[in-house]
Formats: structure tokens, sequence, C-alpha cells
């Protein structure tokens, strides 16, 4: 099967080290709990890094676009994230004296969201998109944001069965448990649950961040 990213064929093929941990704790009683634990925790940090790579090749996919064709909800929130970053504009309230110097670093700022008043404006590397996917006890809320944040959409996983997407908390808080707590008390059967589970939830992602890219 094809992909459109290539951060989801990279987690498709890297998903067999999982299978492998999982077949070697099914062979090997002594180690049985340390290979799930490990499965596990490499299991849900190659999800993490689909998640930010995706994210990363879709933010790519937007350079060199023109302002008009990207929706008004991605450009403000892109602006939202330069104002909650800080920036040249918002630091002039501190300012003892003025310079040439300060006064390019404001001419550059305020360059840099153009797109907002410009729809011919291309879009450039500056222009702000977040792509980190931190990981703790939960992460449906953090997964919905980051891709809530091309149109607005809040429910973007709507289409993707919803018991299913209930289950990516409990696999967070599985890693979670495993590394702050040494706690695990899943099988095999769980293990190869959670594989078939990530795997069609990075496999949705896949189709709907591409869908979302501007013409």
């Amino acid at each position: 099967m094809s992909y459109h990213y290539e951060a989801t064929s990279e987690f498709i093929n890297s998903i067999a080290e999982v299978d492998t941990l999982t077949t070697l704790a099914s062979s090997d009683d002594e180690n049985r709990t340390l290979f799930l634990k490990l499965s596990v925790v490499s299991l849900v940090t190659k999800f993490q890094v689909f998640v930010e790579k995706v994210l990363d090749e879709f933010r790519y996919s937007i350079n060199g676009k023109q302002s008009g064709k990207l929706p008004l909800y991605m450009k403000m929130n892109a602006i939202k994230l330069s104002v909650l970053d800080g920036n040249a504009l918002m630091n002039i309230k501190s300012y003892s004296e003025f310079s040439e110097e300060k006064k390019e670093k404001i001419v550059k700022y305020l360059n840099s969201i153009s797109f907002i008043l410009d729809d011919t404006k291309e879009i450039e590397e500056s222009f702000m998109f977040k792509t980190k996917f931190p990981l703790g006890k939960t992460g449906k809320t953090e997964l919905v944001d980051l891709f809530s944040q091309i149109d607005g959409d809040p429910s973007p996983f709507d289409k993707f069965d919803k018991d299913d997407f209930n289950k990516l908390d409990s696999v967070l808080q599985t890693r979670h448990l495993i590394i702050h707590q040494d706690r695990f008390i899943g099988t095999e059967a769980t293990v190869k649950d959670s594989v078939v589970f990530l795997k069609n939830l990075v496999e949705y992602i896949d189709g709907y961040i591409f869908s979302k890219v501007p013409e």
C-alpha cells in the first residue's frame, strides 16, 4: 500500500520491530515482561515521531503557496503562535531607546505576518505551525489540537472510529506507567491490539492531512 507521506511509510515499516519484541516475549518466559514493556515504549515512541514528522511534512508542503489558498484559521493561528512566542513588535514596550537595528527587527516581523494582508503573498519558512507532540499520561486532546490548527475543525478524528480513538489515552498511559512507575499488566494480545490500533490511526492521519493540503 502506498502512502502520501514518508513519515507514514517509516512508521508502517518500523512496527515490524515491535512485532519482533512481542515474539521474543512469547518465547522467553524469564524476560517476557521486559520484552513486552520494551514493545509498548517502542511503539508509542514511533507514533510520537510519526505525528511530529507528518506535521513537519505538511508544514513544508505549504511553503510557496499563496496565502489566499490557506484557511483563515491556519493563518490566524500562525499569528497567535508568533505572539505567544514573543516578537519584536511586542518587545517595543521595553525599549528605552530606539535604533535602526530595532526598527529592522520590527519590519522583519511585520513582513513575516504580511500573509494576513495579502492573499498573493507566498508562505515562507517563518510561518508558524505547531508540530511537537508531547507525551504524558494522556495525549488525545493534544493530538486533536495539533490537527485542529489546520482549519479549526474541532473534531478532526470524527471519521475515525470513536471507540477506537478513545483507546489512545489508554495506550499512552500504559507507556507512561512503564517509564515512571515500572508498572505493566498487559499481554502479547494487548500489545498486538495496540499495534493494530495505532497502525489504523496512522493511516487515517495520512489520508486526513493530505486532504487538507492547499491546491
